[in-house]
């Protein structure tokens, strides 16, 4: 829990500080920087694909470890070299080390829970990572104002701690030896997989709302800076109201258990953030968009928490399913970047929510297709 919350809080100071150090100190409007967030994402996603087989290899703990410290050392060539293709570079390689830490603890977390177990384990993990991003987006911000590269440091020297807590804590509660490849077929362990189908709507349902979720991170704070005019500081307090209902309500989630196995609950996030987006069309002025931002965390949250739980609910292997859990989630963060980021720059704000609208239905579209037919 305390690593999750370090990692959490280091990769929140670092990529909105990154953010404003591409857009003040290397002149990058903002469809430069839909790719250059969209790009921590995908090498998120090829992580989290190429970097599964080092499971049967590395215990979670080493696996940890050995991201915290490359991030480290990554932000210390930024740090050394910066320039807009340095950061460039130093942003993908960062993303892709993160798929070491992330799917690696989340399988861990999960081993040999079951049903309620599950909820309550991840309800405690989600709280303490999201409770790092209630403070990472003003501390990033108010950061930048004093010194535009000062969130880089801080992120050097929260990894680099980081790394070492692991190591040393690792000591004293070691996690399980990697584990054995399983043979498939009847008979063998394989076949007492009780996975649930409902996971396939959960997955659609975390893409949309990281989609939204990219906008919101990667896209509102230049539009804040350029057609609001509010300083680095006031935009990480909006984003700090998104963080603080995102952690309430996976505290509330982790400790309910009513909507488990309520089918049609998974749609429940989708059409309200799809109502949310239509708001968000005709939304005027700051107090608006930060009452809509802060809805946006809350319908975060239970996707997020769905995706999760029908995702290990049932599965032998979970460090296998939480990677596919979290290359969904960033493959709508990719999304959202660059058609986000492509859309404001050459169309308008309201033409942003006007294409998450399209894919929000869409995606709702598919979660009932994939309800009439299973």
């Amino acid at each position: 829990m305390p690593s999750a919350f370090s990692t959490s809080l280091g990769i929140g100071i670092v990529n909105l500080g990154m953010l404003f150090l591409v857009k003040g100190a290397h002149g990058a409007g903002a469809e430069t920087i839909g790719w250059f967030t969209a790009l921590w994402c995908v090498a998120y996603f090829a992580g989290c694909v190429l970097l599964r087989p080092l499971a049967r290899v590395f215990r979670a703990t080493s696996s940890m470890t050995l991201a915290c410290a490359l991030i480290a050392a990554l932000l210390s060539a930024y740090a050394l070299f910066p320039s807009l293709a340095m950061a460039f570079v130093v942003n993908g390689l960062y993303g892709f080390s993160c798929a070491l830490f992330w799917p690696r603890a989340m399988g861990w977390l999960a081993a040999g829970l079951e049903g309620n177990a599950i909820s309550r384990a991840y309800g405690a993990y989600n709280i303490a990572w999201s409770l790092a991003g209630i403070a990472s987006p003003y501390v990033a911000g108010a950061l930048s104002e004093r010194l535009l590269p000062s969130p880089v440091y801080v992120g050097i020297a929260i990894f680099g701690a980081n790394a070492l807590f692991v190591a040393i804590a690792s000591i004293r509660i070691p996690s399980p030896p990697p584990p054995k490849p399983v043979p498939s077929g009847a008979g063998s362990p394989a076949a007492a997989d009780l996975s649930t189908p409902l996971r396939f709507p959960a997955w659609i349902g975390v893409f949309s709302a990281y989609v939204m979720f990219a906008v919101f991170s990667n896209i509102f704070p230049v539009f804040a800076k350029d057609e609001l005019g509010l300083g680095e500081s006031a935009i990480g307090l909006i984003l700090l109201a998104r963080a603080t209902t995102l952690a309430a309500a996976f505290w509330i989630i982790g400790r309910m258990s009513s909507w488990q196995f309520k089918r049609k609950l998974i749609l429940a996030p989708v059409a309200a953030l799809l109502l949310l987006d239509l708001c968000f069309i005709a939304l005027e002025g700051v107090a608006g968009m930060v009452v809509g931002i802060a809805v946006s965390g809350l319908l975060v949250a239970v996707a997020y928490s769905m995706s999760v739980f029908y995702g290990v609910s049932g599965a032998l292997d979970r460090d296998k399913r939480m990677s596919v859990h979290e290359a969904v989630l960033t493959a709508g963060q990719v999304v959202g970047s660059i058609a986000g980021g492509a859309f404001y720059q050459r169309l308008s704000w309201s033409w942003v929510f006007i294409l998450t609208a399209l894919i929000l239905t869409c995606c709702l579209a598919s979660q009932l297709a994939f309800m009439r037919k299973r």
